[in-house]
């Protein structure tokens, strides 16, 4: 005969489509406060490492150590899964979901609260993310040999990037230097774009709406004047937010070719004109040199521009791809800029120049 005892009620009650309401439910709560948790971890590094191993006065931050950049994602990678496995939430997958999450949260903290720069975020994002998937890896790994429930293990991979810190502080940056080249055809004489690069004023943003850069954050050009047409001579520039500074012109044979080297000083970005750690000239990112070249071409004139840079860091494989990328793009977006100006009937630009 059937057994008609009654079943005990299920102290999760709450059904749907088969899923324990309640019980998923929980688990929800219990996988936000995980995530929030990582979260938490990140967001007291940063600021942990923007105090104890910054100099300020030098231009030198704490957040551009490799111990932070690496250790803090992939740590914060440690501890989600550690929780998520100690609390039997869900598999390494689901704790790969919670740690990408959590980045998340921290990198929306750092630009909401702490006010770091779009473009540092930019940057540092894909970075984290694989960090901090790799840090589960790692956890799954450790869980083979037994070793990922150990708090031991957990407490030494939290510590570690403060350990390290200190240390990194003293190894010399090394200096790597990258040059970005790039041309267009332009339906126009060489003495029409001389006079462009020469006396580029009222910009619009809209003409360098385009450009990456300009959209995640830098300034936009407002204008450029050539004082002294000579070797030696000097030309101003304007940016939004209060940037100015000074080109010193190397190279001078007009409609032919035109190079100067960048003259940075220490106002000619006020604070919050650029990302901290991204300051032209600063400790980290150097813009050194420019060169025009015009070759007459067809019905027209073939325009090169030839930008030399810099990095310094201690991740100057990773600075050096982002270096390239922004100014290949803005590079392209300057060509576009004059190719626009020279090929137009309005005669905006020369009638402007003083």
């Amino acid at each position: 005969m059937p057994n008609l005892e009654p079943k005990p009620p299920s102290p999760y009650p709450y059904t749907l489509g088969g899923v324990n309401l309640t019980l998923w439910s929980l688990k929800m709560i219990a996988g936000t406060g995980i995530m929030a948790l990582g979260a938490l971890y990140g967001v007291s590094a940063y600021k942990i490492f923007a105090l104890l191993f910054s100099a300020p006065a030098k231009g030198v931050s704490g957040l551009m150590l490799v111990s932070f950049l690496v250790g803090i994602p992939f740590s914060m990678g440690l501890l989600i899964a550690y929780f998520v496995k100690r609390r039997k939430l869900a598999g390494w997958a689901g704790s790969s979901v919670l740690s990408v999450l959590s980045v998340a949260l921290l990198v929306f903290a750092a630009g909401a609260l702490l006010r770091e720069g779009i473009l540092c975020i930019v940057m540092a994002l894909p970075i984290f993310i694989v960090l901090a998937i790799l840090g589960v890896i790692f956890a799954a790994l450790g869980s083979l040999l037994g070793l990922s429930n150990s708090p031991k293990l957990l407490s030494v991979g939290l510590f570690m990037p403060f350990m390290l810190a200190p240390l990194e502080q003293r190894l010399p940056a090394t200096t790597l230097h990258q040059t970005v080249t790039q041309s267009i055809f332009i339906a126009a004489p060489p003495a029409t774009i001389w006079q462009h690069i020469n006396y580029p004023l009222n910009i619009q943003k809209a003409e360098f709406k385009d450009g990456l850069i300009y959209q995640i954050g830098a300034p936009y050009p407002i204008e450029a004047r050539t004082l002294e047409g000579r070797v030696g001579g000097l030309r101003a520039l304007q940016w939004e937010r209060g940037v100015k500074f000074a080109e010193i012109i190397t190279a001078w044979e007009p409609n032919h070719y035109i190079a100067w080297d960048y003259k940075f000083t220490a106002d000619s970005f006020p604070p919050g004109s650029l990302d901290e750690h991204i300051v032209i000239g600063g400790h980290y990112f150097n813009v050194e040199s420019t060169a025009y070249v015009l070759q007459p071409e067809a019905n027209g004139t073939r325009l090169t521009i030839q930008v030399n840079t810099s990095v310094s860091t201690n991740f100057n494989h990773y600075a050096d791809f982002w270096a390239r990328f922004l100014i290949t793009d803005t590079a392209k977006t300057l060509l576009q800029f004059y190719k626009t100006r020279a090929e137009s009937p309005s005669p905006r630009a020369l009638s402007s120049r003083v």
